[in-house]
């Protein structure tokens, strides 16, 4: 069994490092595609280049979610039947377990897989009293705060001759993937990371939107860092536990009823579904 992820990035300078090799140790290949950043991150993942990481090349078109598809299909002949695609290798995640133990779990009749997200937040009180570096390596002792549920979403998926991902907008993982795993892996999830970090991810995502291309960031309503910051009420102090973590609630719900699952195993039996 191979592992192949494919990570988009734009100006994460401060952790891409981290999260590159930290996903050394669990992905066979790990291929990179900048959206054009202009903060050194390209540069540090030429620099980290080897036989596992591959800096694809540099995009300076707008943001979408189908650029993976892209990559998929740049070298998907590498893969075989069994195989799995990290889909989307964040920036700012770091796996909670290893993959390739948890993926070795996954019943042979499912072929895709959701991760359950460990958010990191800032609080208004650390904001008083840290004093952020703005790097990760030296600030993740900092973080310390995680929010009350988790976000689920597609992660993993296994591989089959004629799987077809074509470049959409709208498709996080190819169209008829397969059917979704009841276990979820674990993960670390770091959006929020010292306050030079999260205004550059506010002015990057609304000059995004001032520019009407690509995804659309309507969602991102503030201006300032200070607007993201949470009180300690909202938020639950990380105790470290894989236990706590797995007990925290999740906050959307990707189920598969039993009907669609049904549907899915009889389409990708007689190849209807490719």
């Amino acid at each position: 069994m191979k592992i192949f992820a494919i990570m988009l990035v734009k100006d994460e300078a401060d952790i891409v490092a981290s999260v590159l090799k930290s996903a050394e140790t669990w992905a066979d290949k790990i291929f990179v595609l900048d959206n054009g950043s202009t903060d050194g991150t390209w540069e540090i993942i030429q620099s980290l280049a080897n036989d596992k990481i591959v800096p694809w090349k540099q995009y300076f078109g707008p943001y979408h979610n189908g650029l993976r598809a892209d990559v998929y299909n740049e070298f998907k002949h590498l893969s075989e039947p069994g195989d799995w695609w990290c889909c989307k290798l964040d920036a700012d995640e770091i796996y909670a377990e290893s993959p390739r133990d948890f993926l070795k779990k996954v019943p042979k009749n499912c072929q895709l897989v959701a991760k359950k997200s460990i958010d990191y937040v800032i609080t208004k009180n650390d904001a008083k009293t840290i004093n952020f570096y703005g790097n990760f390596e030296a600030d993740k002792k900092f973080l310390k705060h995680i929010k009350k549920e988790c976000w689920v979403e597609p992660r993993f998926f296994r591989y089959r001759k004629g799987l077809t991902w074509n470049n959409d907008p709208n498709n996080h993982t190819p169209p008829h993937t397969g059917v979704l795993s009841n276990l979820l892996i674990l993960v670390y999830h770091y959006q929020f990371r010292s306050p030079q970090q999260m205004q550059k991810r506010l002015d990057i995502r609304n000059a995004a939107e001032s520019k009407k291309q690509g995804l659309s960031f309507r969602h991102v309503k503030e201006t300032d860092w200070h607007e993201l910051l949470l009180s300690d009420d909202d938020v639950l102090t990380d105790e470290a536990s894989f236990s706590f973590y797995k007990s925290l609630p999740c906050r959307n719900n990707i189920h598969q009823s039993w009907f669609k699952k049904t549907l899915m195993r009889i389409g990708i039996v007689l190849k209807i579904y490719r």
